[in-house]
């Protein structure tokens, strides 16, 4: 909080709209970047995802990619967890890509191309939310899902190295 506490002191400048446009900027950087609170995590369970297109491969690439992190292990029963992460995804085709730029963006004249999201929270034992992440595929990902929980878990990892 002595970061808020600065900026809010640094950030009394009546009348002047660049100055408010600063204020309100980095607040909401400071916001975004603080750490969650203190929580140690060692057991990790994932509840399943809303059934949407590519909800559960989305799901089941994400326990792949957790079960890389060293210092976390992936439980199949929520009671023996310290934390929570749950989330929802989607997979979807954007359009069509064709070698031939003649043949249209038709299905049946090029490959799929495909993009989505995926959204999730870590909770405590209590399902109290302590950190959120969005992300959404990288261009040119030849697995979007991988992708997705690959960012995921990276931003996952970081944020429980400073908790």
């Amino acid at each position: 909080m002595r970061v808020l506490d600065s900026i809010s002191q640094s950030c009394k400048v009546p009348g002047r709209l660049a100055g408010a446009t600063f204020c309100l900027f980095a607040l909401a950087t400071a916001l975004a970047t603080q750490a969650p609170p203190s929580l140690v995590v060692k057991r990790l369970y994932v509840e399943p995802f809303t059934l949407k297109n590519g909800g559960v491969k989305l799901r089941e690439d994400l326990i792949l990619e957790l079960r890389k992190l060293p210092r976390v292990s992936v439980v199949t029963d929520r009671s023996s967890a310290d934390a929570i992460l749950a989330g929802e995804g989607e997979i979807w085709i954007k359009g069509y890509r064709s070698l031939n730029p003649r043949s249209g963006r038709q299905p049946s004249n090029g490959t799929p191309v495909f993009t989505g999201f995926l959204s999730v929270e870590l909770k405590d034992a209590k399902g109290d939310t302590v950190w959120s992440y969005l992300v959404t595929p990288n261009s040119g990902s030849e697995d979007v899902s991988k992708d997705l929980c690959k960012q995921i878990v990276k931003h996952l990892a970081a944020a429980l190295r400073q908790g």
